[in-house]
């Protein structure tokens, strides 16, 4: 445990230490042309949220069948579009080696299948992370994609898994449920707003590019006040 009082930090994947919007976009359009669907000019494909809810923002009235077949068609178009352009954010790499050099227990959570995230992990941030947990690790996952966990069962999971202490952890992520998930879980929530989500003003503190991250962070880590709290 750090002296300070941190001891653990939870980083959701997509869109705060992984830039994977090209990739995943592009999955997504092949999956939808190859299950003969077209998608709208002028729709917006979400970057963050399970697959499911990003296909039902495209297409509302979709059947649950076809919602799998789309699913299953974008995985096996994933190796063609995603990992090979997905990228660390800048600093990324180095706030995770800091973290670790500080003895500080870092974990991941994501909805990205294991499959998926764990290759893109251990490309860049090969052993700066204690574990990583997706959804169908979760005694409450199921195949039905209409049931599916939410972010805040994901930490609440990883939290029991690993003992960690709330009051000793903050988690980081761009979109309104990592937000969510930490307040849930108890914890300090940090907003990464240079991610794909929308700025989350009700975070304990926000995060509008890397640079500012990683003094948040090492603000937390230091036991330092850090100016910009988000009201």
């Amino acid at each position: 445990m750090n002296s300070n009082g941190i001891s653990s930090a939870i980083f959701d994947l997509d869109g705060t230490l992984i830039d994977s919007r090209c990739g995943i976009v592009n999955g997504l359009k092949d999956a939808f042309l190859r299950c003969g669907l077209e998608v709208p000019q002028n729709a917006v494909i979400p970057v963050g949220p399970p697959l499911y809810d990003t296909i039902l923002s495209v297409f509302p009235d979709i059947e649950a069948g076809m919602i799998e077949k789309i699913v299953e068609a974008f995985r096996d178009a994933y190796h063609r579009f995603d990992l090979p352009v997905s990228k660390p954010f800048p600093k990324t790499v180095e706030l995770l080696q800091n973290l670790k050099e500080n003895g500080i227990n870092t974990y991941i959570a994501t909805y990205k299948p294991k499959i998926f995230s764990s290759k893109i992990l251990e490309k860049y941030f090969c052993g700066l992370y204690v574990d990583l947990v997706t959804p169908t690790e979760l005694p409450s996952w199921s195949n039905n994609y209409e049931n599916n966990c939410t972010k805040a069962d994901i930490v609440e999971f990883l939290v029991k898994k690993h003992s960690i202490n709330p009051n000793e952890c903050f988690m980081v992520g761009d979109a309104i449920t990592d937000i969510e998930a930490a307040h849930k879980n108890k914890m300090i929530s940090i907003a990464a707003n240079y991610g794909y989500g929308d700025n989350l003003h009700f975070a304990h503190y926000s995060a509008n590019d890397t640079d500012e991250l990683c003094n948040i962070v090492l603000s937390l880590v230091n036991n330092e006040q850090y100016q910009q709290k988000a009201v």
